[in-house]
């Protein structure tokens, strides 16, 4: 009878779109033992290795869903903040909202299509991740091949403050339609409140990272998107879409 109840509770708590994809068993276990996770890292030290839906607490203690990737790069932990799909890129929130700004949809319903968190939330997210990145139909894929895909340190850029017109920034690792840098590279963001999110320009010189052969005139990358290339991944198709993740690794 009581576990009953706790499924239930779950249940009534959780998005009919959420409990559909049956990825919430470990949250009802871990819960029932009191386990108080800050970000997915916390799952994954914890020995929970199965991408899917989570409880998570804000620095209030307030839980709420977020969807953790526990699986795509071995020993790391993501959590995502922000997905939209080309279809809704002219939205504010993925399109003039900085990362410092609070322009949250669909928070309580983490999806691919049309969602970013809070910024309170973000802000806990950050204070509890060393890296972020970005991917590109990370729900189309089996597995992360690292194309069309960004991977920086907060340690180097805390794109949570950063405000720039073309900076150079410092990346751990970036593609943009096979183009690829490593460690140490850096590319060229964007990002102005009430103006850009956070972006690449491919079309743009200046920085290590040099994608120019293939772009289109003006071609944003990992945001914005006014311009687009249907030959990066995320702006394929209109159900092409665009993640943004705070996360960490086991070995930090």
């Amino acid at each position: 009878m009581c576990s009953s109840v706790v499924v239930l509770l779950f249940a009534v708590a959780f998005p009919l779109e959420i409990i559909k994809a049956g990825k919430f068993s470990q949250g009802i276990h871990l819960g029932k033992n009191n386990f108080i996770a800050r970000s997915c890292l916390d799952y994954l030290k914890n020995g929970v290795f199965e991408n899917g839906f989570y409880w998570l607490f804000d620095d209030k203690y307030q839980r709420y869903v977020a969807y953790c990737d526990l699986e795509s790069e071995p020993g790391a932990a993501w959590t995502l903040v922000m997905s939209w799909n080309r279809a809704s890129r002219s939205l504010s929130q993925f399109r003039s909202s900085t990362f410092a700004q609070d322009a949250p949809i669909n928070h309580k319903t983490p999806n691919w299509d049309s969602y970013r968190q809070t910024l309170s939330r973000m802000k806990s997210l950050r204070s509890t991740s060393t890296h972020w990145r970005a991917t590109c139909s990370f729900n189309h894929l089996d597995n992360i091949d690292y194309r069309d895909y960004v991977r920086g340190s907060f340690s180097n850029n805390d794109i949570m403050g950063f405000l720039g017109h073309g900076q150079c920034l410092l990346v751990d690792y970036i593609n943009i339609r096979g183009h690829a840098a490593g460690p140490g590279t850096t590319a060229r963001f964007w990002q102005v409140h009430n103006t850009y999110m956070l972006h690449i320009d491919s079309s743009r010189i200046g920085c290590g990272f040099v994608p120019t052969a293939g772009s289109s005139p003006s071609e944003d990358n990992f945001g914005f998107h006014q311009a687009f290339n249907t030959n990066f991944r995320c702006n394929g198709g209109d159900f092409s879409t665009t993640q943004w993740w705070f996360g960490g690794y086991l070995a930090e």
